[in-house]
């Protein structure tokens, strides 16, 4: 099977990086165009990027080449009463817990105990009943060396970390860069592509289109892709962007995402190796792009600093999965920054892609190809309108209520959040997918909020092992050493 990409930014590097892995796959021919540079903003990431896509990647050389730095989670900063950290956590900890406590219900106990969330007393801090030790020994930029215990995934530079890609995936025998501008698509039944065509003049045809684009007008102009606008659920849709340099690293090189609230939006610190990567996440409905810079800059301390504007629309792809092409990436779809939803939908996207595919290849199983085709296309939906909700409700319980930007999120009206809440009471069995449903809980009992519970009983503390701790800096230089 020949396997066509359009697109040599972060996700189209991923999705080969993941496809060329396939035996059956003959031929990866990744197209790119210098004309179009990357949207080069993306630095977080979640659990799915490291066992999807750093699974057989030498970590030592990913370290080095793509300035990466450790990641706990997203600390969320003046969203509630108490700051806390939306963490990664490890099941490690659920295993301990002795079964008695309990209740029988059929379902694992992670997901047992963070219904229990739900009575949670506000006086006591998410971190005294989980993440315990973690959320101190991040207080002093330490990483700790138990990574079972103690999970975690990476920032990295997005124009370094596509480069690493570039240069991994094309020391395989099997992958072909080409350098040209896609102007036009032939279409030869419905939406099954015959060809695609490059400034070039050159036709290029392959077995399965793979559309990493980004957001642009190639989407609908060339491909026609068809959109559902989230606008109306999520009202930001620009990000003022600048990277900083270090002034204290032993103090500013925190090992987790701070997603910090302002006026009219909220602004995100990532550091990397070399660098602080933060924007300021805004609706322009709500201020002007000149007042939004001036409360960017009045938060870092530097009014001669010029950040980089970027636009973007919440949305997603009515049809994502097709016939023979589909939409990763910015291409299927995009929120907002806040928790790094996009890379992770994506990297989902193409684990649905690889199923699909095993099915086109496997001609005892072509049969089911169309009818899986609809299955994922539904999936990839709900996970949307999951990650949509989730966000939303981010915005609807922030304890902030100082401007029309945070009365108006809590004024939106969107029928699958309602539906999500509804469910709370009593998730069903076959929803309760525990690193979804459990951050919902976590999260929400973080802001000290108590929600509708079958399950009466209050958590109790989930100890995590004590562990052997090393300062950030310290970590990161041993891979140097």
């Amino acid at each position: 099977m020949n396997i066509c990409i359009i697109g040599t930014g972060a996700s189209g590097w991923i999705a080969c990086t993941m496809l060329k892995k396939l035996d059956f796959i003959r031929k990866i021919t990744i197209i790119g165009s210098s004309k179009i540079p990357s949207i080069g903003v993306g630095e977080s990431t979640t659990l799915n990027f490291v066992t999807n896509v750093l699974n057989n990647v030498e970590l030592k050389r990913f370290v080095q080449e793509s300035d990466a730095a450790v990641k706990y989670g997203v600390y969320y900063k003046n969203w509630s009463k108490k700051d806390f950290i939306h963490c990664f956590n490890s099941a490690n900890a659920f295993l301990r817990i002795d079964e008695e406590k309990i209740q029988d219900s059929g379902c694992d106990i992670g997901s047992i105990w963070g219904k229990m969330l739900a009575n949670k007393d506000p006086n006591i801090h998410i971190h005294d009943l989980i993440g315990n030790k973690m959320w101190n020994f991040i207080q002093k930029n330490e990483v700790s060396l138990n990574f079972e215990e103690h999970i975690h995934s990476w920032h990295f530079d997005a124009g370094k970390f596509i480069n690493f890609l570039k240069e991994i995936n094309l020391e395989d025998c099997k992958v072909n860069f080409i350098d040209d501008t896609i102007v036009d698509c032939k279409f030869l039944i419905g939406d099954r592509i015959q060809y695609i065509v490059g400034e070039s003049n050159k036709k290029y045809t392959a077995d399965y289109f793979v559309n990493c684009c980004g957001d642009n007008e190639l989407n609908k102009k060339i491909f026609k892709e068809e959109y559902i606008s989230l606008s109306s659920h999520l009202l930001t849709n620009k990000a003022l962007v600048y990277p900083l340099k270090y002034t204290n690293k032993k103090e500013q090189f925190r090992p987790y995402t701070v997603a910090k609230t302002m006026k009219h939006g909220w602004r995100w610190i990532t550091p990397t190796q070399s660098r602080i990567g933060t924007g300021y996440v805004f609706s322009d409905n709500h201020i002007s792009v000149d007042e939004a810079a001036n409360e960017l800059l009045t938060d870092i301390g530097d009014m001669s600093l010029e950040p980089r504007l970027v636009d973007f629309r919440p949305r997603y792809n009515k049809k994502p999965f097709k016939s023979n092409n589909c939409t990763i990436g910015m291409s299927s779809g995009f929120l907002e920054p806040l928790d790094a939803p996009g890379l992770t939908i994506s990297i989902k996207s193409l684990n649905f892609l690889i199923e699909l595919l095993k099915y086109k290849n496997d001609i005892s199983k072509i049969s089911l190809f169309d009818k899986a085709i609809d299955i994922y296309n539904f999936r990839i939906l709900i996970k949307y309108e999951w990650w949509c909700s989730f966000i939303l409700h981010q915005y609807k319980t922030c304890w902030r209520n100082d401007t029309q930007f945070w009365i108006d999120h809590k004024n939106v009206k969107c029928c699958f959040y309602n539906q999500l809440i509804n469910s709370l009471y009593d998730v069903p069995k076959h929803l309760l997918e525990r690193h979804e449903y459990m951050m919902f809980f976590v999260t929400t009992a973080a802001k000290d909020i108590q929600w509708k519970s079958k399950i009466k009983d209050k958590p109790f503390p989930v100890e995590q092992l004590d562990t052997e701790t090393i300062h950030h800096l310290d970590y990161i230089q041993k891979f140097y050493e």
